[in-house]
């Protein structure tokens, strides 16, 4: 047993060390805990000879948590649009089409800095239109708050991250500059850009929080493209490099690595008094505060309510309308591989230093109901092996002449559409358990017709979109209508003003346990028009964690 902390905060990721840094910086004793190690650029395979070949350090912990955090189900697929069956030179198109939808999969990263470690910095602000989905375009829930709220936050966390890119984008609210100007687009995008001329859009630059310039104790961005392995100079703002180490200098921060949290546990009248789990070596520990910030992602966050079940809250904390794990969004993407004529070093740059925001929804006429965003990378296509594997058919002389005429002109042309909610996709406690004995989050994901149109629509786009970028030859793709790959997971506790349809409030305050906040994408009530959520996350949880610092000087916590 540790002694008792002001706040006890559970997950270092995007929210969780927003949430800390806000809190020491209010005077608060915080204690951080995270079940993944804490990783230094030496762990990285971002320049090592062979790194095509290397999981990266964060993939490897990821999978082998897995298995001891939650199980997917396959589910069956709509034959009429199989069409958008995933194919390409290899794996996909030695198999027939399947049938049934492969099990959620949750890419994410575990460790200190959760998922920011993988992430490839986009810093996206939700577009106005986001926040009202079922005022202004009759589908899904408004939010409790609008964006006007969160734009101070947003601006705040900007500059903590360091954030670059250009204000003009029409699509989004009219705003302030940015720490830093915008990267330069890559020739890659370059070329895209005049495609989407073409179509009437315009690519503009994307926002990420990523340095173009040094700042103290982080280099400035070199383009190895290897955001997502690891940034071994600290440009990419990650909250390990750009949040926690700040935090730990106030000396009021004690951050505790190997430590799974199974379980809060509750007094009498139903307060949060403990985080009870396990250290690395499996010895039970229990962890005091007088306060929590649970912080462990989309699926883990209902998990822990979930099992925290007992004495005021028999259903589960947070579950007494049955809305804890409901509502569950994953990840719709599509992706096409081409090849240019000729190579444009499409390896080089950053990964994702442009997008397209004309289907977003902000115009809402002749738009189906979910926002999307269009954009370019390399992704598996990035080094020769994945090239050789992913990029081209054929053996022997024939492949070798192939690489040498196309690597470096391969491209992916992707896109992002948000998912509507649907309280039946969701999280709930499955019979199996981990070794701990502790029962693992069951996911359900399944596609609905709604789903499977903005596919179809998302298809035509990135289609429409290669097409006009004069690419030679598209030689597959991949999606998630049989290919779950959940990178923006959210809405399993989603914030709202009725506790009969939402878990928390508007601060992030679980209905019932005013000393028990969550602040990770579980909030999210919609996913902002197929922008990514990190940056949104971040806002949120420093929202949260002022209001949760004033309450505890007010005497309410």
């Amino acid at each position: 047993m540790s002694e008792t902390a002001d706040v006890c905060v559970v997950g270092s990721g995007a929210g969780g060390a927003l949430a800390a840094w806000a809190l020491v910086k209010r005077g608060a004793r915080v204690l951080l805990l995270e079940v993944g190690p804490r990783f230094v650029p030496a762990d990285y395979t971002t320049y090592v000879p062979d790194w095509e070949l290397q999981r990266s350090r964060f993939a490897e912990v990821s999978a082998a948590k897995a298995r001891e955090s939650y199980e997917g189900r396959a589910t069956q697929l709509d034959p009429a649009y199989a069409d958008l069956h995933s194919r390409t030179p290899s794996f996909y198109a030695r198999r027939p089409a399947r049938r049934r939808r492969r099990s959620f999969f949750y890419n994410h990263a575990i460790g200190v800095g959760g998922s920011t470690l993988h992430y490839q910095g986009e810093a996206h602000r939700f577009p106005a239109h986001a926040f009202r989905m079922r005022s202004e375009r009759g589908v899904a829930e408004d939010w409790p708050i609008r964006y006007a709220e969160l734009a101070p936050f947003y601006a705040r966390v900007e500059a903590l991250l360091g954030v670059a890119g250009d204000p003009e984008n029409p699509f989004k609210p009219a705003r302030e500059a940015y720490p830093y100007p915008a990267h330069p687009l890559s020739a890659a995008s370059q070329r895209v850009a005049e495609g989407a001329r073409r179509l009437g859009w315009r690519l503009l630059p994307n926002s990420v929080a990523i340095l173009p310039r040094a700042r103290p104790g982080r280099a400035a961005c070199h383009y190895c493209n290897g955001c997502a392995r690891g940034c071994m100079v600290g440009a990419k703002g990650s909250v390990d490099v750009a949040v926690i180490p700040e935090a730990e200098a106030t000396g009021r921060l004690r951050l505790v690595t190997g430590f799974q949290v199974s379980r809060l546990q509750t007094d009498a009248d139903g307060r949060a008094v403990a985080a009870l789990g396990f250290d690395a070596e499996g010895r039970e520990g229990r962890h005091l505060a007088r306060a929590f910030v649970l912080a462990t992602g989309a699926i883990e966050t209902p998990r822990i309510l979930l099992n925290s079940a007992g004495g005021a809250h028999p259903h589960g904390i947070g579950n007494a309308e049955d809305q804890v794990g409901r509502n569950l969004m994953e990840t719709l993407y599509a992706k096409l591989l081409a090849h240019f004529e000729r190579p444009l070093d499409t390896w080089a740059g950053l990964p994702l230093d442009s997008r397209i925001w004309d289907l977003n929804g902000a115009s809402g006429e002749g738009e189906v109901p979910n926002g999307m965003v269009l954009g370019q990378g390399v992704g598996v296509l990035e080094g020769p092996v994945g090239h050789a594997l992913e990029g081209l058919e054929g053996y022997g002389a024939e492949h070798r002449e192939g690489m040498r005429k196309s690597f470096g002109a391969g491209i992916e042309f992707l896109g992002i559409a948000e998912q509507l909610p649907q309280p039946e996709n969701r999280v709930t406690l499955s019979q199996r358990k981990d070794r701990f004995g502790v029962p693992l989050a069951s996911v359900l994901a399944r596609l609905r017709e709604g789903d499977f149109e903005a596919l179809a629509h998302l298809h035509g786009q990135i289609g429409a979109l290669a097409d006009a970028s004069r690419v030679a030859q598209v030689v597959g793709q991949v999606s998630a209508f049989d290919t779950p790959n959940a990178t923006h997971v959210g809405g399993t506790c989603r914030m709202g003003s009725d506790r009969k349809t939402s878990v928390v409030d508007a601060h992030g305050r679980v209905w019932g346990v005013p000393n028990l906040v969550v602040a990770d994408a579980s909030v999210l009530v919609t996913q902002g028009a197929g922008d990514s959520p990190s940056l949104t996350i971040q806002a949120l949880a420093l929202r949260a964690a002022e209001e949760l610092a004033e309450r505890a000087r007010r005497g309410e916590v």
